[in-house]
């Protein structure tokens, strides 16, 4: 190590009230200043997976969190025990890839949906992975491809059985930090031991009784990737709310809608019915997919009722 004490490097890991930090001169095992958790305001953890940070370092591997960068972006949900609180799954990402399965547990697009808006909202680019298609003829996937490609976003097909998808996916994430999310069981353990062999991610089946994952994974943990860039895995969950989202901002989070922003007859239209809406005329023409119209009906009417 160099006689520094002082290194620049980024949350990888977090342990209870530990840190685990990479740096250019290895990983160090580091505690927070009182002074961030003082500060912190209705937030659960001041320090997130994925924070560039400066360390000291008190005795190899041990250090403290002095500096706590500015986030350029952050992956947020409301926190299950204090709904009001936010907590911070991932900080400074490049993408939000979306994982889905064909079947096993059953394909909804409410699930990739609420996803996708968890990245417009926090201003990450984001990918669809339709997971598991040996499990399935083509003709059952191949409209939620054309869905999700029309509404503008990347989507591969995989199988982390026998490896179809799993070099155009690590195209996707090569020297980039890349958070996958997806409900239980849709096989995001298994994609990510496919794309860096050796990683070892613990994997479970579905349950045949349920059709519902188990939760394999219960942290976030950004993952080093030996052909350039992160991956994390993130908890698997069966719910998740949209952090800080309100009605009528929904539409400004669906990117097919935003050509038509300002073009329907009322400015402050919100694509529920209103006459001489520019939305609803390109569902009607196909531009936009009805099912990603649909569900926007669902989502503000769950947003109206939390």
């Amino acid at each position: 190590m160099s006689d520094s004490s002082t290194l620049n490097g980024r949350v990888i890991k977090s342990h209870g009230s530990r840190y685990i930090v990479l740096t250019a001169e290895g990983s160090f095992d580091c505690a927070l200043r009182g002074k961030f958790r003082h500060a912190q305001k209705k937030e659960v953890n001041p320090v997130a997976v994925g924070d560039r940070v400066v360390i000291t370092i008190e005795e190899a591997p041990y250090g403290s969190i002095e500096v706590i960068e500015e986030r350029a972006n952050k992956l947020s949900r409301p926190d299950v025990i204090r709904p009001d609180w936010e907590q911070v799954l991932v900080a400074n990402c490049d993408q939000l890839v979306v994982v889905t399965a064909v079947m096993q547990p059953k394909f909804k697009y409410g699930a990739i949906d609420r996803f996708l808006l968890i990245a417009e909202k926090a201003g990450l680019d984001a990918a669809v992975v339709l997971n598991k298609i040996d499990l399935s003829a083509p003709e059952s996937y191949e409209r939620a491809v054309e869905v999700y490609r029309l509404a503008g976003y990347r989507t591969v097909t995989t199988s982390a059985l026998d490896g179809h998808g799993i070099e155009d996916l690590r195209r996707l994430v090569q020297l980039k930090t890349s958070i996958f999310a997806g409900h239980s069981g849709v096989g995001k353990s298994s994609l990510l031991n496919a794309l860096e062999p050796g990683l070892g991610i613990r994997t479970q089946i579905v349950s045949a009784s349920t059709d519902r994952g188990m939760h394999t994974t219960t942290y976030v943990e950004l993952h080093p990737l030996t052909f350039g860039g992160f991956i994390a895995d993130m908890p698997g969950v069966r719910a998740i709310g949209l952090w800080d989202v309100q009605p009528e901002s929904l539409p400004t989070l669906y990117r097919e809608f935003r050509p038509y922003h300002g073009t329907c007859r009322f400015h402050n239209c919100l694509h529920i019915g209103e006459p001489n809406c520019a939305v609803r005329a390109a569902v009607d023409s196909g531009v936009i997919a009805p099912e990603r119209y649909e569900g926007y009906m669902r989502i503000r009417e769950s947003l109206q009722e939390e």
